[in-house]
């Protein structure tokens, strides 16, 4: 009997399952990590390598050459990239996410039968300018601005940290319409880099991902049709937004890819170092270490999972992707560090890979929304009722899971007090709301964590969850004092600014 024909929701698990070990081989076989952070770019035949793979498509629909893959199986191949050098993943990532995101996704059909086989192949390579000097997080606040001419639309202004701008050939760039959808309008705009006006500034000297390119770019009076609008005008703040999910889920992915090589070495090491005659992995302070490491790398998973799973239903990631981002970016540069601590010196120095390691994920925390701002809003969140969710696990994780609901009871039963307390006023509390938000943080990932676990993944998934519960209860009883650490952290801040 001939087997059924699969969809192909069906089949991707198993071309990806197929395609890991491809990147694995392309990234032990062109990428040298420690070559690209030393020279601070990637070697164009990296690029070309990575093209002829199809790792540039892999998102991309088939109809134009790419994959077609799912924001949940690009993230699997993110993260094996990034194992190995967090730069080529970022250049990828960047490209499959907030790169070529919007135009999939908001195109017209000239636009994409133009441009999606180019980014498909990497023949071109695509780049996102959103982030201005003076408009980081708050993109409410950005100048550069689109004005209809009888040419088109003429766009003046400057963005920085742009990821790829060096060498990429199509920017998505968001600008101030005021002809287009209202006084206060937004749009995403579709912009070749070869269109006159545009200036490129030199490559940025940055702490890690050195091989990443990151640069200025200057807007002079670039002009491009009215057809390169993505969606609707007028509504790009909004679709902003919706790519922005996909950049962060992607950036969580890489998050885990990073972490997994940090806890690889120091598991590799501990195992061979030897201290007063043992092991040093054989030490109770040390096996505390790696134990919490692979616990927070499996919730890491976890958590990109789970995002990845609610955007395949059709659900919002809003939020989801937030605390995905926040929870993964402090998670990886943590295992990272540890990593580090536990080679001792040796962890110090370039040669053991570590050290870039640690440098490369410390801008994870800050870019695609910095952490702080991030945090402050997911909090904010909790205060409306968002963020809610049900347990689901095996029985033999039952027990786990009924505590994990008490918390998240006690977690809302606190933010409708403070919200009651403070009225209007509980949005300008910031310090409770970044408590508020990593309590739910870490109860969301104990969830993803216990919704996955069966078979031999049982004992890490409780004992990750317990870690997890502990880390809630935590912040949960830091939140009674949050008023006045807050207060006594302005009071120490104005003597410091008293002449």
């Amino acid at each position: 009997m001939a087997a059924p024909d699969l969809t192909a929701e069906q089949a991707e698990p198993e071309v990806v399952d197929l395609l890991l070990p491809e990147v694995a081989r392309f990234m032990a076989r062109d990428v040298d990590g420690a070559a690209i952070d030393r020279e601070g770019l990637i070697p164009p035949a990296v690029r070309e390598a990575a093209g002829r793979l199809g790792l540039f498509g892999m998102t991309i629909p088939g109809a134009y050459g790419g994959a077609g893959l799912s924001l949940g199986a690009a993230s699997r191949v993110v993260a094996e990239m990034a194992r190995v050098d967090r730069s080529v993943a970022i250049m990828v990532g960047l490209h499959c996410g907030l790169g070529t995101r919007g135009l999939v996704e908001l195109g017209n059909p000239a636009l994409k039968s133009r441009w999606l086989p180019r980014l498909a192949s990497g023949a071109t390579i695509a780049s996102f300018a959103a982030t201005e000097a003076n408009a980081g997080s708050d993109l409410m606040a950005i100048r550069t601005t689109g004005r209809a001419t009888e040419h088109g639309l003429r766009i003046e202004g400057e963005k920085s940290y742009v990821t790829n701008g060096g060498f990429a050939g199509l920017f998505t760039v968001l600008a101030r319409t005021p002809g287009l959808g209202g006084a206060r309008a937004h749009s995403l705009v579709c912009i070749p880099a070869d269109t006159p006006g545009i200036v490129l500034g030199r490559e940025e000297d940055k702490l890690g991902i050195r091989g990443s390119s990151t640069v200025t770019v200057t807007f002079d009076g670039a002009v491009v049709p009215l057809d390169h609008v993505l969606g609707t005008p007028g509504k790009g703040l909004e679709h902003a937004y919706e790519i922005l999910t996909w950049g962060r889920t992607l950036m969580s992915a890489g998050c885990v890819g990073t972490a997994r090589g940090a806890l690889d070495a120091a598991r590799a090491h501990v195992a061979a170092r030897r201290q007063f005659g043992r092991a040093v992995g054989e030490f109770g302070a040390t096996r505390a270490h790696v134990a919490w490491m692979a616990a927070r790398t499996h919730a890491m998973q976890a958590m990109v999972s789970s995002v990845a799973e609610l955007h395949a239903a059709g659900s919002s990631i809003e939020i989801e992707s937030a605390m995905a981002k926040v929870f993964c970016s402090d998670g990886a540069f943590e295992v990272c560090d540890r990593s580090l601590q536990l080679h001792g010196a040796l962890g110090f120095l370039e040669e053991t890979g570590v050290a870039r390691m640690l440098r490369d994920c410390r801008i994870t925390r800050i870019f695609e929304g910095a952490n702080d701002v991030l945090l402050v809003r997911v909090g904010a969140g909790v205060l409306g009722g968002k963020g809610t969710f049900d347990v689901r696990c095996v029985p033999e994780l039952s027990d786990v899971a009924e505590r994990l609901e008490g918390a998240e009871r006690t977690l809302r039963h606190e933010a409708r007090a403070m919200a009651e307390r403070l009225g209007v006023e509980a949005i300008r509390h910031q310090v409770a709301l970044q408590r508020l938000a990593r309590a739910l943080i870490a109860l969301r990932a104990a969830a993803a964590v216990l919704e996955r676990a069966s078979g031999e993944s049982l004992p890490t998934a409780r004992y990750t969850a317990e870690l997890l519960l502990e880390e809630a209860r935590s912040w949960l009883d830091r939140l009674w004092w949050a008023d006045r650490d807050e207060a006594a952290a302005r009071e120490m801040t104005d003597r410091m600014a008293a002449p």
